[in-house]
């Protein structure tokens, strides 16, 4: 009944005022929106450090004034071990004509720079970075790093890329692997972006899609109990990309004015709640669909779960 009238309270007050469900754009002097935000900082090194379970605040002899970590177990803190993302940034005035920055990245056993002139240094992990001189060409540095986790990964965030090889870990084959996620420069602004209101279509109508329990882990997760149109129980199956399959299937079939996420978006318990999250929305995000949410329990049930803050 709570989560009822929750939804209920939502639905009456976007369609009494049809205010904006997703980020409203800037009235900034060069009139770009959230999605063409301004980096601080640009990213001049990575590294990956390993570390035992005991010590993890570690960062050895790392300045912690110029390098920050990615708070995830690259491991997913399934062994005794643990490995984390570091990264060097420095804000954008304070760099100098021909100070290195990371400018491409790429993953795997064999130097990229191999029968070319460009030079390629190697990090843990088969990480390879490419650093040039900056001259104020932001497009070309990268800006952002982030970890999501699972071969079902996406990433629906703007000038975002998810690169499609994973870090090199030698983690156990149950253990989601673990992928970088980088964006270059600037983010451009978005042609198709959403809309600052809200509105009824033309014959007066306002279309809301409920989705609810989609329970997206991290990983793609098994399906223990799909039945096909008859009833009949079918084999076990990868859980989430059936999920997104369907998700967007609806979309496409009611193309709704609005879509709400009404609980349980995630599973209890999983070890990368980013990554979950991600699937959930990206079908939205593809399609430029206003949403918004509320959260059920399982969604902040866990260790490492959303806070409800």
């Amino acid at each position: 009944m709570v989560a009822l009238r929750l939804v209920s309270a939502l639905v009456l007050r976007f369609l009494k005022t049809f205010e904006v469900l997703l980020p409203k754009r800037s009235t900034s002097s060069e009139g770009l929106d959230i999605y063409s935000e301004q980096p601080h900082t640009l990213i001049t090194d990575l590294t990956i450090e390993f570390s035992c379970t005991t010590n993890t605040s570690s960062t050895c002899a790392l300045d912690p004034l110029r390098w920050h970590r990615v708070e995830k177990d690259l491991y997913l803190h399934t062994t005794k071990q643990s490995a984390w993302l570091d990264i060097a940034e420095t804000k954008v005035e304070e760099l100098l004509v021909g100070d290195l920055v990371v400018t491409d990245i790429a993953l795997g056993n064999l130097d990229p720079s191999a029968g070319s002139d460009n030079s390629w240094e190697s990090r843990p992990g088969g990480i390879w970075i490419r650093r040039s001189s900056y001259y104020g060409d932001i497009h070309r540095a990268i800006t952002g790093m982030d970890v999501l986790f699972g071969t079902d990964a996406v990433d629906p965030r703007p000038q975002w890329t998810l690169m499609g090889p994973s870090l090199q870990l030698n983690a156990q084959p149950e253990v989601p692997v673990a992928r970088l996620t980088i964006r270059h420069g600037t983010v451009k602004p978005r042609l198709d972006g959403p809309q600052t209101r809200l509105k009824p279509r033309e014959n007066g109508k306002f279309r809301i899609v409920q989705i609810s329990d989609t329970h997206m882990v991290t990983g793609v997760g098994v399906c223990k109990d799909a039945i096909d149109a008859c009833g009949q129980p079918l084999p076990e199956s990868e859980a989430d990309p059936l999920t997104v399959k369907f998700v967007g299937e609806i979309l496409d079939a009611e193309q709704p004015d609005l879509v709400i996420l009404t609980g349980d978006q995630l599973h209890r318990d999983i070890p990368d709640s980013q990554s979950a999250l991600f699937k959930v929305v990206a079908p939205l995000i593809e399609r430029s669909i206003p949403y918004s949410a509320v959260f059920g329990n399982h969604d902040a049930e866990g260790s490492y779960a959303l806070s409800r803050k």
